[in-house]
């Protein structure tokens, strides 16, 4: 009975492995850059060395399924930190770093970034013989 139920378990861990790369490798390349953003958001402020883990690791999954050039996440590593320096206008002190990382996510820069990168893997693609 013991060996039946790990094989269940280790099952069901191969397919939600398996679905994950899936879901992350059908996502469109705006989406893989903006979750790469707050991926890389996440992880710069938290004060959780698991979470700091995890989100650069789901950075790093975005970061390989995408066909952006390197400039893209040079650029969006730069946005970052512009974005958790930011001083906002709060009813309190208290940081809002993960309102900052999803605000990021939407920003008109974030958008012009994709957009210019967008447009040099196209042409690069277009010169290819």
């Amino acid at each position: 009975m013991r060996k039946h139920n790990n094989f269940l378990v280790f099952l069901l861990l191969a397919s939600q492995m398996a679905f994950a790369e899936t879901s992350v490798d059908s996502l469109p390349q705006e989406t893989l850059y903006k979750n790469w953003l707050i991926s890389r958001c996440l992880g710069k402020f938290t004060d959780s060395e698991n979470t700091r883990k995890d989100a650069f690791r789901s950075a790093s999954a975005y970061l390989e399924f995408s066909k952006l050039p390197l400039s893209a996440f040079e650029e969006g590593e730069k946005l970052v930190e512009s974005y958790l320096t930011q001083e906002r206008q709060a009813a309190t002190t208290d940081s809002y770093h993960t309102l900052e990382c999803l605000a990021l996510s939407q920003s008109k820069d974030a958008h012009k970034i994709f957009i210019k990168n967008k447009a040099i893997h196209a042409a690069k693609e277009n010169n290819k013989p």
